[in-house]
């Protein structure tokens, strides 16, 4: 009995000594980590979650990650938006490339930026004269500009707005700056918010034009250089903004007069020909001449004609849109020839050619 006593004693000391092991060290091992009456995190730590990779053969994630505290989602320069609409949505376009490259008064040339968007994309442009703050119109599927935006306004960027070349925004005011900014689709439901805001002006109307000279004094002609000149030459120039070029035209007030007439050439602006007989005529260097077969006067050239006091010939022109780069001082030339004939009275002969140019805005 008494052995088994003992026993039991040493058994109840082991026990006490347990639960003071026990309470003396649970403070400070639950003071360090979270725990409650049933469980205890021996390691934790704060911070995201993530994944090597957000998509399968099957699925893909399309999301944000973190959270807004206070303020609103975006500023003048970044917008965040969450959720599976906003990831299925058109990208927002930077500013379109827009310019003035020919100095033009009634149009300006937009190159679209296409911001990252898909090749099935589509763009619609929004314009105004005062930064958008009351003046807010559309570029319309002509590239004229209207006051409501619709579906077929919207074009796609190789075709529709012509890829790096752009296009020419046209019927504009002259001498007045324009604001523009672009949109995209890529489907239904998917149109983006108005991105951000470039601007170029238009410029005045613009045409100067001059002559070389004012004059033309002829060489004596005599029989030691068979009563011929044909080394006298009037240099047109000019430069303009008109759209579709311009056309100079020329006449005389009257036929080589003096002490009596020398005659015109025989041959006619539309239908010029190689030198022959007598007579005074010009030829000109525009081998893309308007009015006949444009190169009439250059092949086989030089060809003449004699000028005509009736109506007004074209003898240059520039009949392609100037686009880019501005028309600066394009020249042309006038050659001139004078055939007298031997038997003619000696004297000073004069006459007037006058040269008028017509620009096409």
């Amino acid at each position: 009995m008494y052995y088994e006593l003992r026993i039991m004693n040493r058994f109840l000391i082991f026990i006490l000594a347990s639960l003071f092991l026990l309470l003396h060290s649970a403070p400070m091992a639950f003071a360090a980590n979270p725990s409650s009456a049933t469980y205890q995190l021996r390691d934790y730590g704060f911070g995201a979650g993530g994944t090597a990779t957000s998509s399968s053969e099957t699925y893909r994630m399309s999301g944000i990650a973190g959270q807004l505290e206070t303020g609103q989602p975006f500023s003048d320069t970044y917008k965040v938006g969450s959720g599976l609409v906003f990831m299925l949505m058109a990208n927002v376009p930077p500013a379109p490339t827009f310019t003035n490259p020919a100095t033009n008064y009634d149009r300006l040339k937009v190159v679209v930026n296409v911001g990252g968007n898909p090749t099935d994309a589509t763009y619609a442009i929004a314009i105004s004269t005062d930064n958008f703050a009351t003046d807010i119109k559309y570029v319309k599927s002509d590239f004229t500009i209207g006051n409501t935006l619709t579906a077929s306004d919207f074009k796609d960027y190789s075709t529709g707005w012509n890829g790096t070349s752009g296009r020419f925004i046209t019927s504009l005011l002259s001498n007045t700056a324009y604001y523009i900014k672009a949109k995209a689709r890529t489907g239904n439901f998917s149109e983006s918010s108005w991105g951000p805001v470039t601007s170029v002006a238009t410029s005045n109307p613009s045409l100067s034009f001059g002559l070389d000279t004012s004059s033309i004094t002829f060489t004596n002609l005599n029989a030691g250089n068979s009563f011929t000149d044909s080394s006298k030459q009037t240099t047109l120039t000019t430069s303009t903004n008109a759209y579709n070029g311009y056309i100079v035209y020329a006449k005389e007030t009257q036929p080589l007069t003096g002490p009596t007439t020398i005659s015109d050439y025989s041959s006619n602006n539309g239908t010029p020909t190689a030198w022959s007989g007598t007579g005074f005529g010009y030829s000109s260097t525009d081998s893309v001449l308007t009015g006949g077969t444009p190169d009439r006067f250059t092949t086989g050239g030089p060809k003449y004609a004699g000028f005509s006091t009736a109506i007004q010939d074209p003898v240059a022109d520039h009949s392609t849109p100037i686009q880019d780069p501005t028309l600066t001082n394009e020249s042309f030339d006038i050659l001139y020839k004078v055939v007298a004939p031997s038997t003619i009275e000696a004297g000073q002969y004069t006459n007037t050619i006058i040269y008028t140019v017509v620009p096409t805005y």
